[in-house]
């Protein structure tokens, strides 16, 4: 991740104040069966997430808003930001799903606290090469020819600008070809719901993936 991850790090370390440390304390304080976070320490997580939702976190880098959609949706540079804002440490279990023709992963993100490696909690995520985005691809009328019938497929779809419909010929993609990026994505899904989980901004941010 290169400089984003060291700029994470350095923002973690310079304005990690009374209040993030206090809840994050609260926090697993409630992991070991002691009392609950008070309805102070809660206020002052929201707030600190506004606060580096404002000061660090960019539109459309950090998060993005899908029209029609009432709050912005988390993407993962902004949940590796509040990752490093509250100490949380990310690992992966991953679950091989995969079948002769489809490569599918379950990954479940573990959010550990650094400090006091108590886990604080979970999150899953899942993508497979079944999916629409994933399934097909663009061919060649030559390519498109040669393929069986249940490899091939037209895809019909609508020009805004010309205001007619219009046809495309799409052949399957061959899963191994895009194992690494399936498993990458259930990993990011993973995390960001892990995130979401563990620091509570699930009213600040929804998931977008």
């Amino acid at each position: 991740c290169g400089g984003q991850c060291g700029a994470d790090q350095a923002m973690s370390e310079s304005t990690w104040t009374p209040i993030g440390k206090n809840l994050m304390s609260a926090v697993v304080a409630l992991s070991n069966n002691a009392l609950p976070a008070t309805a102070t320490d809660i206020k002052a997580h929201v707030q600190r997430i506004q606060q580096v939702m404002r000061a660090v976190m960019k539109d459309k880098t950090h998060f993005g808003t899908i029209p029609g959609t009432p709050k912005p949706s988390l993407w993962k540079p902004g949940a590796e930001v509040l990752c490093a804002t509250f100490h949380i440490s990310a690992s992966y279990r991953v679950e091989d799903l995969s079948d002769s023709d489809c490569i599918r992963y379950r990954v479940t993100c573990i959010g550990t606290h650094q400090g006091t490696s108590v886990v604080l909690g979970e999150g899953m995520g899942e993508c497979s090469t079944n999916e629409e985005k994933y399934k097909w691809r663009k061919a060649y009328n030559r390519e498109y020819d040669a393929a069986d019938d249940s490899r091939r497929r037209l895809k019909f779809g609508w020009d805004k600008e010309k205001r007619q419909e219009y046809e495309v010929k799409q052949v399957r993609t061959e899963p191994a070809d895009l194992a690494n990026t399936v498993l990458k994505m259930a990993c990011k899904r993973g995390q960001v719901a892990m995130t979401l989980n563990v620091t509570a901004a699930s009213d600040c941010f929804t998931q977008d993936l």
